[in-house]
């Protein structure tokens, strides 16, 4: 936006809740472990209502065009509710800022499609947070899959499992509900799409089944189950669910192989399992500390969990590419739109 090379990478983040401190975070993850060519600066924090802020250099506002009127601004993160994220775009892409967005793209296809639009026909910079992507396992992942390791896939399986929508606090939250929620397809399945279009290709088609337990206190799926075909005729199937709890989560993807499987637990970035059908093996391969998935990702002794680490090389990436770096992995509003596509067909 402003040449190869900048002083600073100035944003501000739209609503500060969970994952908007997360986002907070990132930024000074960012300058303090890896040698950035600019400071990734967090200027403003926008709020329905004020809050206190006690991080210097910090203003929270609670007009966004206040913010978007800065011409030090180069971009922002929108952590909202899903209904709110089309209106942000549009707010937005009127003073040409770089816009970063939370998953889901939009909490509906029609608003999906209208911010792929907007940002498409004004030529803005943006990106989705699709965090799992940075995961360093997911790097080693592709490439076994392009050196053709355990053959050609038969059948994948990818699943996320959560516990938190077994609380009777959660009642009334915005993600159990319609009209800005969205459910566990859309907010954790989400992920699981999109990291099958990154490294497996793209669905299509899908077929769910869906269910809500505690009818009592939420609109939309607590459960759900897809079996799909990939366009290059490769069958599997994901799951999530926001009611499941176990001892350990086990969230994981694995792929079958005519010569063996691999296994990726998502929430250990480091290792990768991979099963030789041929000799009864299996190697726990390590990604290798000089790895290029390992420049914006610590090593474990300095991690901070990979939900925050995968979220700083995510923002990371951001930055980079409002920088002007060409060769970014991060997800784009079209990369959000497939999902979004794809989830719509819950419907």
């Amino acid at each position: 936006m402003r040449g190869v090379i900048m002083n600073a990478i100035n944003y501000a983040i739209i609503g500060f809740g969970g994952i908007g401190r997360t986002h907070a975070l990132a930024a000074y993850d960012a300058n303090l472990r890896y040698s950035l060519p600019y400071s990734l600066n967090l200027s403003y924090v926008v709020t329905r209502k004020p809050i206190q802020v006690n991080i210097p250099g910090i203003t929270n506002v609670t007009n966004l065009q206040t913010v978007l009127e800065d011409p030090k601004l180069d971009f922002i993160s929108i952590c909202t509710p899903n209904e709110s994220h089309v209106e942000i775009v549009e707010q937005a892409i009127a003073y040409k800022k770089a816009i970063y967005c939370e998953k889901p793209l939009a909490s509906t296809l029609e608003d999906a499609e209208k911010m792929n639009k907007f940002v498409r026909e004004n030529n803005i910079i943006n990106g989705v947070a699709f965090m799992y992507r940075f995961l360093p396992v997911i790097s080693l992942l592709k490439e076994e899959l392009e050196n053709k390791t355990i053959g050609s896939i038969i059948d994948f399986k990818i699943k996320i499992y959560h516990n938190s929508y077994l609380s009777k606090e959660k009642k009334g939250v915005w993600r159990t509900l319609k009209t800005s929620g969205g459910g566990a397809l859309l907010d954790l399945g989400s992920h699981l799409i999109d990291l099958i279009h990154y490294t497996l290709g793209d669905i299509k088609e899908i077929q769910y089944q869906s269910r809500i337990h505690f009818k009592d206190r939420n609109e939309v799926d607590e459960i759900t189950r897809g079996e799909m075909v990939l366009h290059d005729g490769t069958i599997g199937s994901v799951g999530v669910s926001r009611v499941f709890a176990e001892q350990k989560h086990a969230d994981e993807f694995v792929l079958y192989g005519t010569t063996g499987s691999i296994k990726v637990d998502l929430s250990n970035p480091y290792i990768l399992q991979i099963h030789d059908f041929n000799t009864g093996s299996t190697l726990f391969k390590a990604v290798p500390g000089n790895h290029p998935s390992m420049r914006f990702y610590p090593k474990e002794r300095d991690s901070l969990g990979f939900f925050q680490n995968c979220h700083t090389a995510s923002i990371i990436d951001f930055a980079n590419k409002v920088d002007g770096v060409k060769d970014c992995i991060g997800a784009d509003f079209g990369d959000g739109l497939k999902c979004q596509e794809i989830i719509s067909k819950l419907d």
